[in-house]
């Protein structure tokens, strides 16, 4: 029986050092910044607009330094920006990795548990028939945070869905300096 597909979560996008468009993404689209998680090689931000949501990731240090410390994602090769990752919502991420694994699909993450104070989800990174493009197969029905567990929520982010279209000018910035092409 296939697993059951409740939607798209967020399409990741790898953002090279020193290079970004989160302040793109704001001002030309008005995305809000809800979440960042960030460690001392790479940084995630996760940026909101009504139900569309992009997580942007970046390493902190120079391509060739392998980082193994994206959450919900996997560090691509070759090191150049791309949209990534495709994440989708699933029922059961254990049971369809295994049906994905007996059809030959490559799976480098596999099911794994993550929580914080406000839940827990399950998740796995499976191989697309595309080369630069996984996908995160993802349960977060026992998950109450704004976006993901290990990501610190950004307070003046605009809630999912309630039609603020401004953009965050003081967030921004400061967060996500090294995810923006200077101007």
């Amino acid at each position: 029986m296939a697993a059951s597909l409740s939607r798209p979560c967020f399409l990741s996008l790898h953002v090279p050092f020193g290079q970004g468009c989160a302040q793109d993404l704001a001002a030309a689209f008005r995305f809000q910044p809800v979440a960042v998680r960030e460690t001392p090689r790479v940084r995630q931000l996760a940026l909101r607009r009504g139900n569309a949501v992009f997580l942007l990731n970046q390493r902190l240090t120079p391509a060739g330094i392998s980082s193994h410390d994206f959450l919900y994602d996997v560090d691509p090769r070759p090191t150049q920006g791309t949209a990534s990752n495709v994440c989708l919502e699933v029922d059961d991420v254990p049971g369809l990795c295994a049906q994905l694994q007996s059809r030959g699909c490559a799976v480098p993450v596999p099911p794994i548990e993550v929580r914080d104070e406000r839940g827990s989800v399950t998740y796995s990174v499976v191989s697309s028939a595309v080369g630069n493009v996984s996908h995160t197969l993802l349960d977060r029905s026992r998950y109450r945070g704004p976006f993901l567990p290990g990501f610190q929520p950004i307070q003046e982010a605009a809630a999912p869905g309630d039609g603020d279209s401004s953009v965050h000018t003081a967030v921004l910035p400061t967060l996500a300096r090294p995810l923006c092409t200077p101007r």
